[in-house]
């Protein structure tokens, strides 16, 4: 079967942080999907992004099938600074 390497193997983000996770397949393939894990285990669907770059609010994913790996980019997020009283 085909092996996955994802880098890092998981990610807690920091409120402010950006982060990107990259992936590495042992064969070329035409069928690249994101999830992320919720705590309770449930898997959200994040991405269907067999080739080239996709990106929807925060995340970024780029694939690239005949070098076989596909990165997720997190952008920071945005906080909105508390009022100092």
């Amino acid at each position: 079967g085909m092996q996955v390497e994802q880098s890092p193997p998981a990610l807690i983000l920091q409120e402010g942080a950006s982060s990107t996770l990259l992936c590495n397949f042992s064969t070329s393939t035409n069928n690249v999907q994101w999830f992320r894990q919720n705590p309770g285990g449930h898997l959200i669907n994040l991405f269907y992004i067999p080739s080239g770059t996709k990106q929807s609010g925060r995340l970024t994913s780029t694939t690239v099938s005949k070098e076989r790996r596909s990165s997720l980019y997190i952008s920071s997020s945005q906080t909105t600074p508390s009022p100092h009283i």
